[in-house]
C-alpha cells in the first residue's frame, strides 16, 4: 500500500427533516446534503511496521481504539478479508461537534483506498453496505455529490436543489453539539414514537432538531438571526449542529457576513454555489 495524503472534505444539510424514529431508537431523515471543500481534514497514511492501523490525530481528544476509522478498517477487513499495516495520522480541519460530517468523510476516505489496493475489490453495493455500517453518513461520502437522503442515511439519491450563482457562508462557532443527545433532545421534546413515515418533500431550508438545539445553546439561534440582519435570503444548521450556514444572493452582502463572524473569532467559509 503506498503513502499518500488523502483529503476529507465536509459536507452541510441544506435541510433536515425526522421522518420518523425505528424500534432499535436510530432516526430516519429526509434530508439534502451539499459536499463541501472546506473545512476538510487530511489522512497522512502510510506502511505500518505492526499488524492493523495504527492511528494518532492531531487532536487528543480522539479515541485512537475507537472510532469511524478504526471501524471502517475493521468492518472492511472482515468484508474484503484484507487488513494491510498501516500508518494513518488524521489532521483535523473539520471541527468536531459541528454536524459537517468529518468522522464520516474520514471513514469515507480510508474505504476507497483500501479498495484501491485490495486484491479483489469490493463491487460498489458490497462498499456501499460496509460504509453504512461505519456509520449513517458514510455512504454520501463515497459519492460526494449533492443528494437527497433517506432513511438512516442508506437511501441516496441525486439532487440539484436550484442554488447555483448562490453564495454559502459556513460558520462554525467555538461549540460542539453531540448528535446523540441532540436527537434524544428532539425525542423528549416532540414525545415521538418509534413510527417511521414518509412525507412529501418539498425543498425548503429547515431542520427540524433547531427546536431542541437552540434552546440549550442559544448562541446558535443568535448567529442564525444574524445571518438575516446580514442580508442572507436562508439560513439553517447544518445537521446537529453547532455549524451554521447562510445562503445570499449578493456577493458582497456575503463577503460582508464572512467579515463579521470572523471579527468575532469564528471560523468562517465562504463558498460559491453551482448546484
Amino acid at each position: 500500500m503506498p503513502s499518500i495524503t488523502l483529503r476529507a472534505d465536509c459536507k452541510v444539510n441544506l435541510s433536515l427533516r425526522i421522518t420518523g424514529v425505528l424500534p432499535n431508537g436510530y432516526h430516519t431523515l429526509d434530508s439534502v446534503f451539499l459536499p463541501l471543500p472546506e473545512p476538510h481534514d487530511l489522512l497522512h497514511i502510510a506502511p505500518g511496521a505492526l499488524p492493523g492501523l495504527e492511528l494518532t490525530c492531531s487532536e487528543p481528544a480522539l479515541d485512537p481504539l475507537d472510532n469511524t476509522l478504526t471501524r471502517a478498517y475493521g468492518l472492511y477487513a472482515e468484508a474484503a478479508s484484507f487488513a494491510p499495516p498501516l500508518r494513518l495520522t488524521l489532521e483535523k480541519g473539520i471541527p468536531s461537534g459541528a454536524g459537517l460530517g468529518g468522522g464520516s468523510s474520514d471513514a469515507a476516505a480510508l474505504l476507497q483506498y483500501l479498495n484501491a489496493g485490495a486484491p479483489q475489490a469490493l463491487d460498489a453495493n458490497t462498499l456501499h453496505a460496509v460504509a453504512a455500517r461505519v456509520g449513517a453518513d458514510v455512504p454520501f461520502f463515497l459519492q460526494a455529490s449533492p443528494c437527497r437522503v433517506r432513511g438512516t442515511g442508506d437511501r441516496l439519491e441525486p439532487y440539484l436543489p436550484g442554488l447555483t450563482g448562490l453564495w454559502l457562508v459556513l460558520v462554525c462557532p467555538d461549540v460542539e453539539v453531540s448528535t446523540s443527545w441532540a436527537y434524544a433532545a428532539w425525542d423528549d421534546l416532540t414525545k415521538r414514537g418509534s413510527e417511521a413515515t414518509e412525507t412529501h418533500f418539498r425543498f425548503h431550508c429547515l431542520n427540524d432538531l433547531e427546536e431542541a438545539v437552540f434552546p440549550v445553546y442559544p448562541e446558535l439561534a443568535r448567529i442564525k438571526r444574524e445571518f438575516f440582519r446580514q442580508g442572507a435570503a436562508a439560513a439553517v444548521m447544518s445537521g446537529s449542529g453547532a455549524s451554521q450556514l447562510g445562503l445570499f444572493r449578493d456577493q458582497r452582502a456575503a463577503r460582508n457576513a464572512v467579515d463579521f463572524f470572523q471579527a468575532r473569532g469564528m471560523r468562517t467559509y465562504c463558498h460559491e454555489l453551482s448546484c
